[in-house]
């Protein structure tokens, strides 16, 4: 999603920009969130939009096994994590 179509769905879904209102869950992966979140969080922060962020690291993170399962590492689920929350505290986001 670019950020001009997150602006433009928080003004969608909260016209008139209620606190609380909207939760924006993110499933970068541990490999991607670096690059993909910070300006989304930026373009939410400079359009003044009142967005909850939450991590999902569970689904960004999947892979699949030779045998074809569905699986995931805990530490890219925990890096993914640890990513966020240092990503969001560097840009002053909640």
């Amino acid at each position: 999603m670019s950020s001009e179509e997150l602006i433009e769905l928080t003004e969608i879904l909260n016209p008139t920009n209620e606190p609380g209102r909207l939760t924006l869950i993110h499933r970068f992966g541990a490999t991607q969130i670096a690059e993909y979140l910070p300006p989304l969080i930026e373009a939410v922060k400079a359009a003044g939009k009142s967005l909850l962020w939450c991590c999902d690291p569970m689904h960004g993170n999947t892979m699949v096994t030779s045998l074809g399962y569905k699986t995931r590492s805990f530490d890219d689920i925990l890096d993914e994590l640890e990513q966020a929350f240092a990503i969001h505290d560097e840009l002053g986001s909640i």
